[in-house]
């Protein structure tokens, strides 16, 4: 550690005013951990070695060296780890809504450390790259290690161990008691259990180590590099034609062989294409099959869809752009199923470590917590109209999206609007603009809309009809029909009394039987006297 970091541990050590505390004590358990041998691990002695008889250095060099040979695992660690460090680590509180940090109370001091930690983990690297790298050896290796320097009990810098050469110490039952690294050259260095955050994925059996997704899909990989050395060599020797050709009986070996010297000199390479195969002396050549380069290449892709299933990345995300692949969906769809199920699951199993072995047992950090910033890599224009709807209907207001663009406030920009195509109402007057809607379509009917009050329904009421005068009452709904009024049907009952409407009917109808009656007696004495004819 250089005296940048001291002098940098030493302030730090004062700023803080928490003490760290001590690790918590776990009772000793009983079930011994797959892989570790009889006596524990040791560094000379990996649980590897023992029980597969493979060692353990040569089969993470042989997973390091198909990460760099075979572009597609390449490709698709370099792609989860970018993705989930692109917006560095930061820390949050634990209560927050994701509606902003209005009410975020302000930064105690060890939070403050932990964040001055983020900003300057060393001198080499920064925590982008630190992070970058962890998820790399997690991806390939299956465990990855960052080292933790520490003075007066609070964590000054935090640096990257290799993978390879790093040794847990363990006994029987997995407990950690130390780590060692034995580097290629001879270097050797201890560490106690509080000096390493080991991070391992999961592994199918337990154990002290993970299963990096390179080594599942160790078999893919080989047999793409296979097949990808196969077109290499016969793009080198510029595909040339799988030929037979019969020599007479009388030829002697010098002479075939010359002939097969001379053969791939003037025939075999790129520059040699088109050049004719010339024989003399009686020999034939025919040409055993075409060339196989299409089937060759068929199985690069397919063995490349394998090796990106394997790692859980989409086409997409790893720079394969296929149009019209049924079933591959969109390159949104493709974007949301590589974060909530390759990116997330091993983010957070490196936030939980971190968390647990910095923020928490090194800075006594209660009530905040670490996380890796969110990059939103959607499209500007896809981004701009969801935030235009969500001011049309309320959701934000002005300001607030103006903040989002890094533009200043305006006056009136606090207040929710509802914006309905060339309409535009304050929310605050939604209940007054809903109660004139409903007074408008009332407005041509029979009901009368009542007096609106705020947070009150809106009340219809229907009017009672105008009273009938008394000496209209008798004739009030009597149809002008030919030969007078037709009385309603008396639907009274003997044991009914009878209504005041039906009696007036009854005397109207009674008045006009009476009138007819008259008239028609006296037309009838008007009549001249019948003359008899002969």
């Amino acid at each position: 550690m250089g005296v940048r970091s001291a002098l940098r541990g030493w302030l730090l050590a004062d700023q803080v005013t928490e003490a760290a505390p001590a690790p918590q004590q776990t009772p000793e358990r009983s079930g011994y951990e797959y892989g570790i041998p009889t006596g524990g691990l040791t560094e000379y002695r990996q649980g590897m070695g023992v029980s597969t008889g493979t060692d353990r250095r040569s089969m993470l060099t042989q997973l390091y060296e198909a990460y760099l040979a075979c572009p597609w695992a390449w490709a698709s660690i370099n792609a989860i780890a970018r993705t989930v460090t692109a917006g560095g680590l930061v820390t949050d509180w634990d209560n927050d809504d994701g509606e902003g940090d209005q009410d975020a109370p302000d930064k105690p001091e060890n939070v403050l450390a932990l964040e001055r930690l983020f900003g300057f983990c060393n001198e080499r690297e920064d925590i982008r790259q630190l992070m970058r790298g962890v998820l790399v050896d997690l991806l390939v290796f299956g465990d990855a290690y960052i080292e933790v320097v520490w003075m007066a009990n609070i964590p000054v810098a935090l640096y990257s161990l290799d993978s390879p050469s790093m040794f847990p110490i363990a006994d029987e039952h997995g407990k950690i008691s130390g780590y060692v690294q034995l580097t290629d050259f001879g270097q050797r260095a201890e560490f106690e259990p509080r000096d390493v955050i080991h991070i391992s994925l999961d592994s199918p059996r337990s154990g002290v180590f993970g299963v990096s997704p390179t080594q599942a899909n160790l078999l893919p990989i080989t047999a793409w590099l296979f097949a990808a050395a196969t077109c290499k060599e016969i793009f080198r020797k510029g595909n040339p034609p799988n030929i037979h050709v019969d020599f007479p009986a009388s030829m002697g070996e010098t002479q075939l062989n010359r002939w097969d010297a001379m053969y791939a000199a003037r025939n075999i390479g790129p520059r040699n294409i088109g050049t004719p195969i010339i024989t003399k002396g009686g020999a034939t050549i025919n040409e055993l099959k075409q060339g196989a380069l299409a089937e060759y290449l068929d199985f690069l892709s397919q063995k490349r869809d394998e090796i990106l299933a394997g790692y859980g990345v989409p086409p997409a995300e790893a720079g394969v752009i296929e149009s019209g692949n049924l079933g591959g969906g969109t390159g949104e769809s493709q974007r949301k199923s590589f974060l909530m199920n390759t990116c997330n699951p091993i983010a957070e199993l490196v936030l939980e470590k971190v968390n647990f072995h910095i923020a928490q047992q090194g800075f006594g950090i209660e009530g905040w917590h670490v996380k890796f910033a969110e990059v939103d890599m959607r499209d500007s224009e896809v981004i701009e109209k969801i935030r235009d709807m969500r001011v049309r209907n309320g959701i934000y207001v002005l300001n607030k999206a103006r903040a989002e663009i890094g533009e200043p406030p305006v006056d009136g920009g606090n207040e929710a609007v509802l914006i309905d195509r060339q309409n535009l109402v304050l929310w605050r007057d939604i209940e007054a603009l809903s109660q004139a809607g409903v007074a408008a379509k009332a407005r041509g009917t029979s009901l009368d809309v009542g007096e609106p009050g705020t947070g009150k329904p809106v009340t219809m009421v229907k009017p009672e009809p105008a009273e009938v005068p008394d000496p209209l009452k008798g004739f009030a709904g009597v149809a002008n029909q030919p030969g007078g009024p037709v009385p309603p049907e008396d639907d009274t009952k003997p044991d009914q009394k009878e209504s005041v409407f039906a009696a007036d009917w009854r005397r109207v109808s009674e008045s006009w039987t009476r009138d007819y009656a008259a008239r028609r007696r006296r037309a009838l004495s008007e009549l001249p006297e019948a003359v008899e004819v002969r």
